[in-house]
């Protein structure tokens, strides 16, 4: 028995296969996921097993969300030293696998009853059929742009080729999901019935397909690339025009242009070769400092951010007050997040009180919310302090610097309920870096300068103490929007940038403005080999 997917056959020669990898909240595409998706593929060409059609699902709410964390680190780590061919062979084995389950000679169905992202759609839109259930949970995306990447197994090729070009390079450059009944309008999904009735409805699909041939396949079949004529020199400018992109974004952010490379080198081209050609796409931008940047900051780091919990057994049960002269101001963001919050009297030892300046004595851990106060009267009322960043496309970031463990859970307990991304500081770096961003474009710095002013802004920081890691300081400083995605954070950019150039830049803009652009002693130096 596989450990990752059960399998049934029924008399009809019908199989299910249900995706439940143990011990994961969510199934995501590991190397050991391929090794057993290879295994149900190979049992399913297999003339001996009887099988006549298989119907693919979930045993988890989600059906597949997207790689493993590992795997991606895998990547990003070999790309920095691993040949073009090496890269392709390694990070292309998930697209190969598609193209074998495509081709099988057995009709595949994908019963989706919950989130189907990256990977998770990939496989979807390589079996021969799709059937979504009826449920808000229902979600079907490629968003691997936001992470500064694109899909590399097969998502380029044949998302446009099932929703159109219009639709599909939407998705594609937009990365959001579309939900079960627009993915039905879209022809994404051939049907969406009530939960339960899905897994019937594919087995009754899987049964009436016969031998399958994808379209693209059929003799004849050509790819309509209407609205756009793939044929001209300025094609990536105007689909990204056409998507909303900025030319601003296109410049920075190599992924839109990569995607649309994917699509306009593989539109003509079959399956198999267009696959190719995706990878070779993927392999080279996975190798761009840009894309590896964002990949660290927007998804390893940023999950391990996410990981923070709070220690102490029933602290998420916490209740909420909140007190002082702006109470008003933070129940308006609480209320926007639809946090419970209760009155003063009804707090206990345990639950938050969050307070503001004139915050009256009451029970409770007494979280100083900083936005909008000084650092020295925040600190001086409460055990942790919490400062929160305006909603970024990324999300939003709460930095914490805590007194006692009492503090750091009741300030993370607060980041979770606002669903903000947490970051533990020794002292506050994140408004740090905000204020430098806002001085610098006050005084009329270009992007250029305004971003070095917040990295060495960052740099000082580190150099006093105050920032203990680095990387997840850069994912935080994304996450807030105070350092843009492309340049993977403030520290990365110094990396990147490199101190020599570093100094002579700074050197320069600090005829203007000395304090912006001061450079301390020592930079920081290179990541550790590991992220």
């Amino acid at each position: 028995m596989d450990a990752n997917i059960r399998t049934s056959v029924d008399g009809a020669g019908l199989l299910l296969a249900t995706i439940d990898m143990p011990g994961r909240a969510m199934n995501v595409f590991s190397w050991d996921l391929m090794d057993s998706l290879e295994r149900l593929v190979g049992l399913a060409e297999s003339s001996t097993a009887g099988v006549k059609g298989v119907v693919i699902t979930s045993g988890k709410p989600a059906f597949v969300a997207g790689a493993d964390l590992d795997m991606v680190v895998g990547f990003t780590e070999r790309a920095r030293t691993d040949t073009h061919t090496q890269l392709h062979d390694r990070c292309g084995r998930l697209g190969r696998l598609f193209l074998r389950l495509e081709r099988c000679g057995k009709p595949f169905v994908a019963a989706l009853n919950g989130l189907a992202l990256g990977g998770g759609l990939e496989l979807a839109l390589a079996c021969h059929a799709r059937v979504a259930a009826d449920d808000k949970g229902v979600q079907l995306g490629l968003p691997e742009i936001k992470l500064g990447l694109l899909p590399g197994a097969g998502g380029t090729q044949r998302l446009p080729r099932v929703v159109g070009m219009a639709l599909g390079m939407k998705m594609l450059l937009g990365g959001d999901p579309l939900p079960a009944r627009a993915a039905l309008a879209a022809r994404l999904v051939d049907e969406v019935v009530p939960p339960v009735q899905l897994l019937d409805a594919a087995r009754r699909l899987a049964a009436r397909l016969g031998p399958p041939r994808a379209p693209w396949d059929q003799p004849g079949w050509r790819f309509d690339t209407t609205p756009f004529d793939l044929s001209r020199a300025d094609a990536a400018e105007l689909i990204a025009k056409a998507c909303g992109i900025t030319a601003e974004r296109l410049c920075h952010y190599p992924a839109y242009r990569a995607i649309v490379q994917c699509v306009t080198g593989g539109w003509d081209k079959p399956m198999a070769a267009a696959s190719h050609w995706e990878m070779d796409v993927f392999v080279r931008l996975i190798q761009d400092p840009v894309a590896s940047g964002m990949v660290r900051s927007l998804f390893i780091n940023r999950q391990r951010l996410n990981k923070l919990r709070p220690a102490a057994p029933g602290a998420a049960d916490a209740r909420i007050a909140v007190l002082g002269e702006r109470a008003a101001t933070v129940e308006q963001v609480l209320e926007k997040g639809k946090i419970a919050r209760v009155a003063a009297e009804q707090l206990g030892p345990t639950d938050i009180a969050v307070v503001t300046e004139g915050a009256p004595s009451t029970p409770g851990v007494r979280v100083a919310w900083l936005n909008g106060a000084t650092r020295a009267s925040a600190r001086a009322v409460a055990t942790a302090v919490l400062w929160l960043s305006e909603p970024t496309e990324h999300g939003r970031a709460a930095e914490i610097v805590a007194s006692d463990d009492a503090g750091r859970d009741a300030a993370l307990v607060l980041a979770q309920r606002l669903r903000a991304t947490p970051l533990l500081s020794r002292e506050l770096l994140l408004p740090t870096l905000a204020a430098a961003k806002a001085d610098a474009e006050k005084q009329g710095f270009g992007n250029g300068d305004l971003l070095l002013a917040v990295a060495l802004a960052a740099a000082r920081a580190w150099a006093s103490g105050g920032v203990e890691d680095l990387a997840l300081a850069d994912a935080a400083a994304v996450i807030a929007g105070v350092h843009p995605a492309y340049t993977g954070g403030p520290f990365n950019y110094l990396r990147e940038s490199g101190e020599a150039d570093v100094r002579a830049r700074a050197a320069q803009a600090a005829a203007r403005s000395p304090g912006l652009f001061a450079v301390p002693p020592r930079l920081p130096g290179p990541p550790p080999a590991a992220a």
